[in-house]
């Protein structure tokens, strides 16, 4: 009976622990200092941006908070539990591969059943992914339309320096964010190929889930070229 008892007080500080790191990390913004350029507010208020942040955790903290006072207002058997499965929930495998798998085998004994949530959490990445790939592809076309004028300006000596150096601090601050954000998704896109590969070493058929991430490793490469092709450009720019 003790030892129950002790479970259940450390669970609850793994409960604990985890709304803390989420509700704190949900306050947690990509607000430029003051003496830096603003980005794109198509980047910047990109919900699919936000979803693959690691220091947003978006895609998981709100709901996870939700749910663990669910858990906590209401009666289950197994509160501490409860809490924690709750606070899991949605992060996919935002929170680690080892934390997603033994969350999914917790929900799931079924292991197809578990197969086939797991392959409908990567194609929600790469929806998400769909959805950065179009906002980004906007912003880079626009950000060389800019670099192209100032070339122009540059080469008909009739560049405004000020207003060249505005944009072009702009452009670098939007390739950054865009380089931050490629990072994330591809970090991500580790964590589904470490689960699928356990999931493999267990037996299971992952074609179709390793497909999927094929189809995230192939949208990541589209996005990496698209963002080194406007830092090249950026790059032949040069101001007095």
């Amino acid at each position: 009976m003790k030892a129950v008892t002790l479970l259940d007080q450390r669970m609850k500080w793994v409960a604990l622990g985890l709304a803390l790191v989420l509700t704190g990390c949900q306050t947690t913004g990509t607000t430029p200092a003051a003496n830096q350029a603003p980005v794109d507010p198509r980047l910047a208020n990109s919900s699919s941006a936000q979803f693959f942040s690691k220091s947003g955790w978006q895609a998981c903290a709100g709901g996870a908070v939700v749910g663990m006072l669910a858990c906590q207002l209401g009666n289950p058997s197994k509160k501490a539990q409860c809490m924690v499965a709750a606070g899991l929930a949605g992060c996919g495998v935002g929170m680690g591969a080892n934390y997603y798998l033994d969350n999914q085998r917790s929900q799931y004994a079924n292991a197809e059943d578990r197969l086939d949530a797991t392959i409908a959490d990567v194609r929600k990445d790469n929806q998400e992914l769909q959805m950065l790939s179009d906002t980004a592809r906007s912003v880079i076309a626009d950000d060389k339309r800019k670099i192209e004028q100032i070339k122009q300006d540059i080469a008909a000596n009739k560049v405004q320096s000020a207003q060249a150096q505005k944009q072009i601090a702009e452009i670098d601050a939007n390739t950054a964010y865009l380089k931050k954000s490629l990072a994330d998704v591809r970090s991500k896109q580790q964590e589904w190929t470490k689960v699928a590969a356990a999931e493999r070493n267990n037996g299971a058929r992952t074609d179709t889930l390793d497909a999927e991430i094929g189809k995230m490793q192939k949208q990541v490469a589209q996005l990496e070229s698209e963002i080194d092709q406007l830092y090249q450009q950026r790059s032949s720019i040069r101001l007095g």
